[in-house]
C-alpha cells in the first residue's frame, strides 16, 4: 500500500524498531511497524521522526503493516529548535490521533495538520498559541462539532452579534444570557468575531490576539467531545 502521511507519534520497541502511528488523508491512521530503523544507517529511520511527512510505503499482512520505503516532503526540523513551538505541533498531532481511526478517511484533517505544522515551523509572524486556537476551532468544524456561535446553543434565539456572550462547552457553543450559568466562559464580541472570521478564512498565520485567550475554552470543548485529554496540553498555554 502506497500513501501520502504525516507521523502523529512513535514509540521505540525492542533494540532497534519503532511502532509510528501515521496520519494517511485516504486510510486515516496507520499503526505502522518501521522494523530496523533505530540500526545505524537505516534508510527507514528519517521517516520514522515525529512530523515527518511524505509517501509511506507500507507492507500489509492482515491488520498488521510494516514500513518498507518512503520519500519525504518535509520533516518540519525548525519545531525541534524551538520547545513552544514544538509543544504545540504536538499537541496538534495528539489531537488528530485521537480523531482518527483505521481504515476512515481523514482529507480535511490532514490539510488542517500540515498547514498547522507549516505555520508553526516556517512562519514567525504566526503566533504559536493563536495558530494553536485556530487549529481547535477548524478541527472541531472538520470533526463534526462545530460550535453554534449564531443561535444560542440551548434555546436557539438568534444572537445580538454586538453584544458579549458565553460559551457553553457541555452545551456546544454560545448561549443567550437567559441560558448562560456559572459554568459558562464569558466572550467579548472581539473573540466571537474572531472565531467567526475564522470559519470564514481558514487557518491562516495569525499573530497574538483573541485567540490567545480562546485556547483554554476551546481546548476544553474540543477535548470534551474526544472525551481525552491529550498530554501536550498540559504545558500550555
Amino acid at each position: 500500500m502506497v500513501t501520502q502521511g504525516v507521523v502523529l507519534r512513535f514509540a521505540n520497541y525492542r533494540e532497534h524498531d519503532r511502532m509510528l502511528t501515521i496520519l494517511s488523508p485516504q486510510y486515516g491512521r496507520i499503526d505502522a511497524l518501521s522494523r530496523g530503523c533505530r540500526k545505524p544507517k537505516s534508510s527507514l529511520m528519517p521517516a520514522s521522526e515525529l512530523f515527518v511527512s511524505g509517501e509511506f510505503v507500507l507492507y500489509q499482512s492482515h491488520d498488521h503493516f510494516t514500513l518498507t520505503s518512503a520519500t519525504l516532503r518535509d520533516t518540519f526540523y525548525p519545531l525541534r529548535l524551538e520547545p513552544y513551538r514544538l509543544t504545540c505541533a504536538s499537541y496538534m498531532a495528539g489531537l488528530c490521533a485521537a480523531a482518527t481511526q483505521p481504515g476512515q478517511e481523514a482529507t480535511e484533517l490532514y490539510a488542517l495538520l500540515l498547514k498547522g505544522l507549516y505555520f508553526l515551523s516556517y512562519d514567525q509572524s504566526a503566533d504559536a498559541l493563536e495558530t494553536t486556537s485556530a487549529f481547535l476551532l477548524l478541527f472541531a468544524g472538520a470533526t463534526g462539532y462545530r460550535p453554534r456561535l449564531t443561535r444560542c446553543a440551548h434555546c436557539r434565539t438568534p444572537l445580538d452579534p454586538e453584544k458579549n456572550g458565553h460559551f457553553d462547552v457541555e452545551a456546544g457553543g454560545l448561549c443567550c444570557p437567559d441560558c448562560a450559568s456559572r459554568s459558562t466562559y464569558p466572550v467579548s464580541v472581539r473573540q466571537i468575531d474572531w472565531m467567526k472570521d475564522t470559519f470564514r478564512s481558514g487557518l491562516l498565520p495569525k499573530e497574538k490576539g483573541d485567540g490567545c485567550t480562546l485556547f483554554e475554552v476551546l481546548r476544553r470543548f474540543v477535548e470534551s467531545r474526544l472525551d481525552v485529554r491529550v498530554k501536550a496540553s498540559k504545558l500550555l498555554p
